[in-house]
């Protein structure tokens, strides 16, 4: 959860510090609302939530600067990271099907790497194989995945 938070505070602010800051406050009113939230409901939307109004605080507090852009701006950055994230969150969904599509080996040798962040020199020992060999595999797994994704995003 704090990598997208993170994220998505860092997109509107653009500034690594400023982000940090931000983030941290939000984190404590979380912290602080904890028993606000109600089950049943999306967490993530609860958290976005309070991140935006920490954002909002932020940007108010911060207007005494001359650099600062106005609401509408702000506005049109909102809606063009929420239409980025609808992207992102059909690329992962993408990416989880076509997984699933892979067979057996490719599935074990996509996990060992990716998930398991078992070091290629480790899997091609396990595996038998040369260093070049286990590259070369998830190389043409990884373009699989690729043309996969692309022709599920096209759908």
């Amino acid at each position: 959860m704090q990598p997208r938070l993170y994220g998505f505070i860092l997109k509107r602010l653009a500034d690594r510090d400023q982000t940090l800051e931000v983030l941290q406050r939000t984190n404590l009113v979380i912290w602080q609302k904890a028993t606000d939230y109600r089950p049943g409901t999306s967490f993530e939307a609860w958290t976005f939530t309070i991140a935006r109004f920490q954002l909002m605080a932020w940007r108010k507090n911060q207007s005494r600067n001359r650099l600062v852009f106005s609401d509408t701006v702000y506005e049109q950055i909102d809606n063009e990271t929420d239409s980025s994230q609808v992207d992102d969150d059909a690329r992962v969904s993408a990416l989880k099907d076509c997984v699933k599509q892979l067979n057996v080996d490719e599935s074990k040798l996509i996990e060992q790497r990716y998930r398991e962040d078992i070091p290629l020199a480790t899997i091609a020992s396990t595996m038998n194989m040369s260093l070049d060999a286990i590259g070369m595999r998830l190389s043409r797994i990884r373009k699989k995945l690729g043309k996969c994704i692309q022709q599920k995003l096209q759908k």
